[in-house]
Protein backbone atom coordinates (compact mmCIF):
# COMPACT_ATOMS: atom_id res chain seq x y z
CA UNK A 1 0.00 0.00 0.00
CA UNK A 2 1.48 3.71 -1.33
CA UNK A 3 1.01 6.48 0.91
CA UNK A 4 0.24 9.79 -1.46
CA UNK A 5 2.94 12.51 -0.09
CA UNK A 6 1.45 15.90 0.58
CA UNK A 7 3.02 17.76 -2.58
CA UNK A 8 1.55 14.69 -4.42
CA UNK A 9 -2.33 15.97 -2.93
CA UNK A 10 -1.38 19.19 -3.75
CA UNK A 11 -0.36 18.51 -7.53
CA UNK A 12 -4.18 16.39 -8.09
CA UNK A 13 -6.08 19.52 -5.96
CA UNK A 14 -3.88 22.12 -8.45
CA UNK A 15 -5.20 19.96 -11.46
CA UNK A 16 -9.08 19.27 -10.53
CA UNK A 17 -9.43 22.86 -10.27
CA UNK A 18 -7.25 23.37 -13.68
CA UNK A 19 -9.91 20.79 -15.16
CA UNK A 20 -13.00 23.64 -13.60
CA UNK A 21 -14.20 21.77 -10.76
CA UNK A 22 -14.38 24.48 -8.62
CA UNK A 23 -16.93 23.57 -6.07
CA UNK A 24 -15.49 23.14 -2.84
CA UNK A 25 -16.99 19.77 -1.49
CA UNK A 26 -16.99 18.48 -5.01
CA UNK A 27 -13.48 19.02 -5.54
CA UNK A 28 -12.49 17.67 -2.11
CA UNK A 29 -14.88 14.36 -2.51
CA UNK A 30 -12.68 13.60 -5.92
CA UNK A 31 -9.41 14.55 -4.45
CA UNK A 32 -10.36 11.76 -1.77
CA UNK A 33 -11.26 9.21 -4.43
CA UNK A 34 -8.48 9.78 -6.35
CA UNK A 35 -6.05 9.42 -3.09
CA UNK A 36 -7.94 5.95 -2.14
CA UNK A 37 -7.45 4.82 -5.87
CA UNK A 38 -3.85 5.63 -5.63
CA UNK A 39 -3.26 4.22 -2.13
CA UNK A 40 -5.36 0.70 -3.15
CA UNK A 41 -4.20 0.20 -6.78
CA UNK A 42 -0.62 2.20 -7.58
CA UNK A 43 2.87 0.03 -6.66
CA UNK A 44 6.07 1.84 -5.15
CA UNK A 45 8.01 1.29 -8.95
CA UNK A 46 4.86 3.23 -10.68
CA UNK A 47 5.32 6.82 -11.87
CA UNK A 48 2.76 8.99 -10.23
CA UNK A 49 2.17 11.07 -12.68
CA UNK A 50 1.54 8.33 -15.09
CA UNK A 51 -0.52 6.32 -12.79
CA UNK A 52 -3.02 9.48 -12.15
CA UNK A 53 -3.25 10.26 -15.62
CA UNK A 54 -4.61 6.81 -16.06
CA UNK A 55 -6.88 6.47 -13.43
CA UNK A 56 -8.31 10.30 -14.43
CA UNK A 57 -10.68 8.89 -17.18
CA UNK A 58 -12.10 6.90 -14.83
CA UNK A 59 -13.76 9.93 -13.39
CA UNK A 60 -15.58 11.59 -17.05
CA UNK A 61 -16.55 10.87 -20.90
CA UNK A 62 -14.77 13.48 -22.13
CA UNK A 63 -14.03 15.78 -19.43
CA UNK A 64 -13.57 16.35 -15.90
CA UNK A 65 -15.80 19.38 -15.52
CA UNK A 66 -18.68 17.27 -16.84
CA UNK A 67 -18.63 16.53 -13.05
CA UNK A 68 -19.25 19.75 -12.35
CA UNK A 69 -21.51 20.23 -14.52
CA UNK A 70 -23.76 18.06 -13.83
CA UNK A 71 -23.57 18.77 -9.68
CA UNK A 72 -24.67 22.41 -10.29
CA UNK A 73 -27.92 20.90 -12.49
CA UNK A 74 -28.61 18.48 -10.05
CA UNK A 75 -28.36 21.67 -7.60
CA UNK A 76 -30.40 23.65 -9.15
CA UNK A 77 -33.29 21.33 -10.74
CA UNK A 78 -33.82 19.89 -7.44
CA UNK A 79 -34.25 23.75 -6.29
CA UNK A 80 -35.88 24.33 -9.10
CA UNK A 81 -38.38 21.26 -9.24
CA UNK A 82 -39.27 21.99 -5.43
CA UNK A 83 -40.08 25.62 -6.05
CA UNK A 84 -42.05 24.88 -8.88
CA UNK A 85 -44.41 22.48 -6.80
CA UNK A 86 -44.61 24.73 -4.06
CA UNK A 87 -46.26 27.70 -6.00
CA UNK A 88 -48.38 25.43 -7.86
CA UNK A 89 -49.60 24.32 -3.80
CA UNK A 90 -49.82 28.24 -3.34
CA UNK A 91 -51.57 28.99 -6.37
CA UNK A 92 -54.31 26.54 -5.43
CA UNK A 93 -54.04 27.40 -1.71
CA UNK A 94 -54.74 31.55 -3.36
CA UNK A 95 -57.39 30.39 -5.55
CA UNK A 96 -59.38 28.43 -3.17
CA UNK A 97 -58.70 30.76 0.11
CA UNK A 98 -59.84 33.93 -2.34
CA UNK A 99 -62.67 32.43 -4.08
CA UNK A 100 -63.83 31.09 -0.53
CA UNK A 101 -63.36 34.48 1.49
CA UNK A 102 -65.29 36.20 -1.81
CA UNK A 103 -68.24 33.86 -1.37
CA UNK A 104 -68.55 33.70 2.40
CA UNK A 105 -68.05 37.92 2.51
CA UNK A 106 -71.01 38.29 -0.35
CA UNK A 107 -73.43 36.10 1.94
CA UNK A 108 -71.90 37.81 5.28
CA UNK A 109 -71.10 34.78 6.47
CA UNK A 110 -68.29 33.89 8.86
CA UNK A 111 -65.10 33.05 8.21
CA UNK A 112 -64.36 35.99 5.22
CA UNK A 113 -61.93 37.75 6.33
CA UNK A 114 -59.92 34.90 7.69
CA UNK A 115 -60.35 33.34 4.03
CA UNK A 116 -59.47 36.48 2.28
CA UNK A 117 -56.39 37.08 4.51
CA UNK A 118 -55.18 33.57 4.04
CA UNK A 119 -55.65 33.79 0.28
CA UNK A 120 -53.83 37.37 -0.11
CA UNK A 121 -50.84 36.51 2.04
CA UNK A 122 -50.25 33.29 0.35
CA UNK A 123 -50.01 35.04 -2.97
CA UNK A 124 -48.28 38.03 -2.43
CA UNK A 125 -45.32 35.95 0.16
CA UNK A 126 -45.22 33.00 -1.08
CA UNK A 127 -46.71 32.31 -4.84
CA UNK A 128 -44.74 35.77 -6.19
CA UNK A 129 -41.66 35.37 -4.44
CA UNK A 130 -41.51 31.82 -5.98
CA UNK A 131 -42.62 33.42 -9.21
CA UNK A 132 -39.79 36.00 -9.44
CA UNK A 133 -37.19 32.93 -8.14
CA UNK A 134 -38.39 30.82 -11.15
CA UNK A 135 -38.14 33.91 -13.41
CA UNK A 136 -34.83 34.55 -12.82
CA UNK A 137 -33.81 30.87 -13.62
CA UNK A 138 -35.75 31.13 -17.07
CA UNK A 139 -34.63 34.54 -18.06
CA UNK A 140 -30.96 34.64 -19.46
CA UNK A 141 -31.20 38.48 -19.69
CA UNK A 142 -30.17 40.64 -16.61
CA UNK A 143 -32.17 43.36 -18.33
CA UNK A 144 -35.31 41.01 -18.35
CA UNK A 145 -34.71 39.70 -14.97
CA UNK A 146 -34.50 42.98 -13.36
CA UNK A 147 -37.41 44.31 -14.88
CA UNK A 148 -39.61 41.22 -14.34
CA UNK A 149 -38.75 41.42 -10.94
CA UNK A 150 -39.36 44.95 -10.57
CA UNK A 151 -42.82 44.21 -11.90
CA UNK A 152 -43.58 41.14 -9.59
CA UNK A 153 -42.20 43.43 -6.38
CA UNK A 154 -45.10 45.82 -7.56
CA UNK A 155 -47.74 42.96 -7.60
CA UNK A 156 -46.73 41.78 -4.24
CA UNK A 157 -47.78 45.54 -2.79
CA UNK A 158 -50.81 45.70 -5.03
CA UNK A 159 -52.11 42.54 -3.91
CA UNK A 160 -51.37 43.11 -0.27
CA UNK A 161 -53.02 46.88 -0.32
CA UNK A 162 -55.97 45.23 -1.93
CA UNK A 163 -56.14 43.10 1.32
CA UNK A 164 -55.34 46.07 3.55
CA UNK A 165 -58.53 47.69 2.03
CA UNK A 166 -60.68 44.69 2.03
CA UNK A 167 -59.68 44.48 5.82
CA UNK A 168 -59.95 47.86 6.21
CA UNK A 169 -56.54 48.24 7.48
CA UNK A 170 -54.02 51.44 7.82
CA UNK A 171 -51.79 52.32 4.87
CA UNK A 172 -53.84 50.20 1.80
CA UNK A 173 -55.04 53.73 0.12
CA UNK A 174 -50.70 54.40 0.11
CA UNK A 175 -49.66 50.80 -1.08
CA UNK A 176 -52.88 50.77 -3.93
CA UNK A 177 -52.47 53.87 -4.91
CA UNK A 178 -48.39 54.01 -5.55
CA UNK A 179 -48.44 50.53 -6.65
CA UNK A 180 -51.15 51.78 -9.43
CA UNK A 181 -49.15 54.50 -10.49
CA UNK A 182 -45.19 53.05 -10.79
CA UNK A 183 -47.01 50.01 -12.73
CA UNK A 184 -48.98 51.98 -14.89
CA UNK A 185 -46.28 55.14 -15.36
CA UNK A 186 -43.02 53.38 -14.84
CA UNK A 187 -43.42 49.34 -15.26
CA UNK A 188 -44.95 49.23 -18.08
CA UNK A 189 -43.12 51.68 -20.28
CA UNK A 190 -39.91 50.21 -18.84
CA UNK A 191 -41.27 46.60 -19.90
CA UNK A 192 -42.32 47.85 -23.35
CA UNK A 193 -38.63 50.08 -24.16
CA UNK A 194 -36.75 47.08 -23.01
CA UNK A 195 -38.76 44.58 -25.28
CA UNK A 196 -39.43 46.27 -28.03
CA UNK A 197 -36.38 46.44 -30.10
CA UNK A 198 -35.64 42.87 -30.13
CA UNK A 199 -37.74 41.53 -33.61
CA UNK A 200 -38.94 37.71 -31.78
CA UNK A 201 -40.11 40.10 -28.96
CA UNK A 202 -41.91 42.80 -30.55
CA UNK A 203 -45.60 41.33 -31.06
CA UNK A 204 -45.66 39.81 -28.06
CA UNK A 205 -44.24 42.91 -26.41
CA UNK A 206 -46.69 45.03 -27.95
CA UNK A 207 -49.73 43.14 -27.17
CA UNK A 208 -48.46 42.70 -22.84
CA UNK A 209 -47.61 46.10 -22.97
CA UNK A 210 -51.55 47.28 -24.51
CA UNK A 211 -53.56 45.17 -21.83
CA UNK A 212 -50.94 46.10 -18.81
CA UNK A 213 -51.62 49.97 -19.44
CA UNK A 214 -55.07 49.19 -19.79
CA UNK A 215 -55.42 47.08 -16.85
CA UNK A 216 -53.60 49.59 -14.94
CA UNK A 217 -55.34 52.49 -16.21
CA UNK A 218 -58.67 51.46 -15.35
CA UNK A 219 -57.83 50.18 -11.78
CA UNK A 220 -56.27 53.83 -11.47
CA UNK A 221 -59.49 55.19 -12.62
CA UNK A 222 -61.47 53.14 -10.37
CA UNK A 223 -59.13 54.17 -7.27
CA UNK A 224 -61.40 57.03 -5.88
CA UNK A 225 -64.61 55.27 -6.04
CA UNK A 226 -65.65 58.64 -3.70
CA UNK A 227 -69.36 60.25 -5.21
CA UNK A 228 -69.38 63.29 -7.81
CA UNK A 229 -68.83 66.56 -5.71
CA UNK A 230 -72.33 67.57 -6.94
CA UNK A 231 -73.27 64.35 -5.09
CA UNK A 232 -71.95 64.90 -2.35
CA UNK A 233 -73.50 68.61 -2.24
CA UNK A 234 -77.15 67.36 -2.35
CA UNK A 235 -76.39 64.71 0.12
CA UNK A 236 -75.08 67.50 2.35
CA UNK A 237 -77.69 69.74 1.95
CA UNK A 238 -80.29 66.81 2.44
CA UNK A 239 -78.52 66.18 5.66
CA UNK A 240 -78.82 70.09 6.74
CA UNK A 241 -82.47 69.95 5.61
CA UNK A 242 -83.60 67.32 7.42
CA UNK A 243 -80.97 68.44 10.66
CA UNK A 244 -82.96 71.46 10.89
CA UNK A 245 -86.73 70.02 10.39
CA UNK A 246 -85.70 67.43 13.39
CA UNK A 247 -84.82 70.50 15.88
CA UNK A 248 -87.84 72.87 14.88
CA UNK A 249 -89.50 69.17 15.64
CA UNK A 250 -87.96 68.80 18.96
CA UNK A 251 -88.50 72.77 19.56
CA UNK A 252 -91.93 71.69 19.34
CA UNK A 253 -92.09 68.82 21.29
CA UNK A 254 -90.31 70.52 24.04
CA UNK A 255 -93.52 73.54 24.23
CA UNK A 256 -96.42 70.73 23.96
CA UNK A 257 -94.27 68.19 26.99
CA UNK A 258 -95.31 70.89 29.39
CA UNK A 259 -98.61 70.30 28.83
CA UNK A 260 -100.15 67.52 31.46
CA UNK A 261 -100.35 64.50 28.85
CA UNK A 262 -100.14 60.86 30.17
CA UNK A 263 -97.31 58.78 29.03
CA UNK A 264 -95.65 62.14 27.56
CA UNK A 265 -92.46 61.92 29.67
CA UNK A 266 -92.15 58.40 29.09
CA UNK A 267 -91.80 59.04 25.47
CA UNK A 268 -89.92 61.63 25.82
CA UNK A 269 -86.88 59.99 27.61
CA UNK A 270 -86.95 57.42 25.35
CA UNK A 271 -86.27 59.35 22.42
CA UNK A 272 -83.92 62.22 24.04
CA UNK A 273 -81.90 59.00 24.53
CA UNK A 274 -81.77 58.08 20.87
CA UNK A 275 -81.36 61.43 19.48
CA UNK A 276 -78.42 62.07 22.47
CA UNK A 277 -76.72 58.96 21.08
CA UNK A 278 -77.47 59.73 17.28
CA UNK A 279 -75.77 63.38 18.23
CA UNK A 280 -72.90 61.57 19.42
CA UNK A 281 -72.21 59.22 15.99
CA UNK A 282 -73.08 62.56 14.14
CA UNK A 283 -69.94 64.53 16.25
CA UNK A 284 -67.39 61.46 16.31
CA UNK A 285 -67.93 61.17 12.57
CA UNK A 286 -67.64 65.27 11.51
CA UNK A 287 -64.56 64.96 13.80
CA UNK A 288 -62.92 62.02 12.08
CA UNK A 289 -64.29 62.86 8.60
CA UNK A 290 -64.93 58.78 8.50
CA UNK A 291 -67.74 55.73 9.72
CA UNK A 292 -64.63 53.55 11.54
CA UNK A 293 -64.02 52.80 14.87
CA UNK A 294 -68.06 53.47 16.00
CA UNK A 295 -68.32 50.09 17.40
CA UNK A 296 -69.21 51.47 21.49
CA UNK A 297 -71.39 54.15 19.88
CA UNK A 298 -73.51 52.14 17.69
CA UNK A 299 -73.84 49.58 20.14
CA UNK A 300 -75.51 52.35 22.73
CA UNK A 301 -77.33 53.41 19.54
CA UNK A 302 -79.04 49.70 19.21
CA UNK A 303 -79.84 49.74 23.12
CA UNK A 304 -81.64 52.28 22.71
CA UNK A 305 -83.19 51.83 19.85
CA UNK A 306 -84.52 48.34 20.99
CA UNK A 307 -86.09 50.56 24.43
CA UNK A 308 -87.64 52.72 21.69
CA UNK A 309 -89.12 49.23 19.91
CA UNK A 310 -90.58 47.90 22.97
CA UNK A 311 -92.43 50.87 24.00
CA UNK A 312 -93.94 51.66 20.33
CA UNK A 313 -95.12 48.36 20.86
CA UNK A 314 -97.33 48.98 23.37
CA UNK A 315 -100.90 50.06 23.25
CA UNK A 316 -100.32 53.49 24.23
CA UNK A 317 -97.91 54.37 21.54
CA UNK A 318 -99.42 53.18 18.70
CA UNK A 319 -99.36 56.54 17.01
CA UNK A 320 -95.49 55.95 17.02
CA UNK A 321 -93.30 53.87 14.44
CA UNK A 322 -90.63 51.54 15.29
CA UNK A 323 -87.16 52.54 13.98
CA UNK A 324 -84.94 50.03 12.26
CA UNK A 325 -82.17 48.27 13.56
CA UNK A 326 -80.84 47.32 10.11
CA UNK A 327 -79.97 50.98 9.50
CA UNK A 328 -77.58 51.10 12.57
CA UNK A 329 -75.96 48.30 11.63
CA UNK A 330 -74.45 49.43 7.67
CA UNK A 331 -73.40 53.05 9.47
CA UNK A 332 -69.98 51.24 10.20
CA UNK A 333 -70.33 49.73 6.18
CA UNK A 334 -70.89 52.61 4.26
CA UNK A 335 -69.38 56.42 3.27
CA UNK A 336 -69.71 59.68 5.49
CA UNK A 337 -72.63 61.11 3.43
CA UNK A 338 -75.12 58.17 3.40
CA UNK A 339 -74.41 57.94 7.36
CA UNK A 340 -75.17 61.21 8.21
CA UNK A 341 -78.22 61.24 6.22
CA UNK A 342 -79.06 57.97 7.60
CA UNK A 343 -78.79 59.20 10.85
CA UNK A 344 -80.99 62.54 10.22
CA UNK A 345 -83.57 60.57 8.30
CA UNK A 346 -83.69 58.55 11.98
CA UNK A 347 -83.46 61.46 14.02
CA UNK A 348 -86.10 62.85 12.08
CA UNK A 349 -88.68 59.83 12.47
CA UNK A 350 -88.01 60.31 16.70
CA UNK A 351 -89.14 63.92 16.53
CA UNK A 352 -92.09 63.17 13.62
CA UNK A 353 -93.22 60.14 16.08
CA UNK A 354 -93.14 62.34 19.27
CA UNK A 355 -94.65 65.26 17.82
CA UNK A 356 -98.14 62.72 16.16
CA UNK A 357 -98.51 61.42 19.94
CA UNK A 358 -98.62 64.54 21.54
CA UNK A 359 -100.84 66.62 18.69
CA UNK A 360 -103.24 63.55 18.76
CA UNK A 361 -103.29 63.47 22.31
CA UNK A 362 -103.82 67.46 22.96
CA UNK A 363 -106.43 66.97 19.84
CA UNK A 364 -108.27 64.11 21.60
CA UNK A 365 -107.97 66.13 25.18
CA UNK A 366 -109.40 69.38 23.37
CA UNK A 367 -112.38 67.36 22.38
Amino acid sequence: MRNVSEEEVEFILSDIEARGVVLEDLRDNLLDHMCCIIEDEMSETEDFKVFYESVLPRFFKENLQEIQVETDNLIKFKNFYSMKKIMKISGIATVFFTTAGAILKTMHLPGAGVAIVLGGFTFSLLFLPLLIAIKFKDEESKIDKTVFSFGFLIAIILSAGLIFKLMHWPMANVMLLSSTVIFTFVYVPVYFFTRVKRAELRFNTIVNSVMMMACGGIFFSLFDLSFSHEFEKQMVENHTYLHENSDRLFESNNRLINSDLEHAKELHSVSDDVNNNIEEIVAKIVKNRNTANLNDELNALQEAISKYSILSKEKEFSEITPLKSADVECIGRINVELAMNTLARMQQQVAVNENCYLTSKLTAQSK
